[in-house]
């Protein structure tokens, strides 16, 4: 068994609240590949390099309004 699945078998069997520790202490890692495991960077690339559903213009236009009209009100309150 590799370290990569002994770990992913390990959290798994952490309580719940071990596993939003974790999940805490993981996201607020900032993210250094010259540190960081050879399997993170494919994994990575692999989903960097995946599938992608093209961005539609009017989609992106209607977000932008939305996230601006939150912003503002925001900001007023």
């Amino acid at each position: 068994m590799s370290t990569l699945a002994e770990i992913q078998d390990a959290i798994l069997h952490l309580n719940p609240e071990e596993q939003e520790r974790l999940r805490i202490w993981l996201h607020g890692r900032a993210l250094d590949l010259e540190e960081d495991s050879p399997e993170l960077e494919a994994e990575l690339i692999k989903a960097v390099q995946g599938p992608h559903t093209p961005l539609v213009k009017d989609e992106l236009e209607s977000i932008a309004q939305r996230a601006l009209t939150e912003h503002r009100g925001s900001r007023s309150a």
